[in-house]
């Protein structure tokens, strides 16, 4: 039996990527500020849109997961401290295997399990809900397995994971954008460490390198980071000039 909290946060886990969606197709429509340091001047096609809708149906998979980690008695500590050091070990093991995944994901024996994903080489408000099914299945059982184990172990925390999904369905919304909300001087301090919408959109428009999730951490010790980077961010945030073509590149950052 779960609590109205567990499940609460169960159904927001469950719709808030499409809810994300949704303020991002509205925030273009009606050209909100937050939309105006456009990454590429491309066109997004109608097709497109309805093709990643269709994928977006088997997306909130992440939350039946975890409902089902819940059935199995799993996550019950509720403590404050279980809370952060659930939370913590969630978003370090994320960063990991999204890295490993995704890395595995583009050797061409498992291409086929990330490979309607990356038909959206631009960005659209939808993008970052489109995946295939099985793409959606080995990321979220391998985060949730993996923490299932440790929790045999130290007993976790349920709502200090389920911070981690609330955190990460917003953020991987912003990252998918073809819009950098980031500020002009966010390379200086905190985008030394994390990614942005650009750094995501490079990795989509040019099918590899940048495979990070929220932090650039695995890219630049696997040397996986596209040299041009940073330039290109300050193009697009700096002198205000998006990308124009899929293949645009930038001098390498000194």
């Amino acid at each position: 039996m779960i609590s109205a909290g567990q499940l609460a946060m169960l159904i927001l886990i469950g719709v808030i990527g499409h809810v994300m969606a949704l303020i991002w197709y509205l925030a273009d429509k009606r050209r909100l500020e937050l939309c105006q340091d456009r990454i590429y001047d491309l066109p997004i096609t109608d097709k497109q849109v309805r093709r990643e809708l269709r994928n977006s149906i088997h997306t909130p998979i992440h939350a039946v997961l975890l409902y089902g980690c819940l059935l199995l008695g799993s996550f019950q500590n509720t403590s404050w401290l279980s809370f952060v050091l659930s939370l913590a070990l969630t978003f370090i093991w994320a960063e990991i295997w999204h890295y490993v995944s995704h890395r595995l994901f583009h050797i061409p024996q498992l291409h086929w399990i990330h490979a309607e994903h990356h038909r959206s080489r631009l960005n659209s408000p939808v993008t970052a809900i489109s995946f295939s099914f099985t793409e959606k299945l080995v990321f979220d059982a391998g985060i949730l397995g993996a923490l299932v184990l440790v929790d045999r172990i130290y007993s976790l925390n349920f709502y200090g994971i389920a911070a981690w999904y609330v955190g990460y369905l917003i953020i991987n919304s912003f990252s998918h954008a073809n819009y950098e909300i980031k500020s002009r001087s966010f390379q200086k301090f905190s985008g030394k460490v994390l990614t942005s919408a650009t750094y995501h959109a490079l990795h989509h428009s040019r099918y590899t390198g940048n495979y990070g999730l929220g932090t650039r951490f695995m890219d630049r010790l696997l040397k996986t980071e596209w040299d041009d980077y940073v330039p290109l961010y300050e193009q697009i945030k700096g002198a205000r000039k998006p990308l124009t073509h899929l293949k645009e590149r930038a001098e390498k950052s000194t």
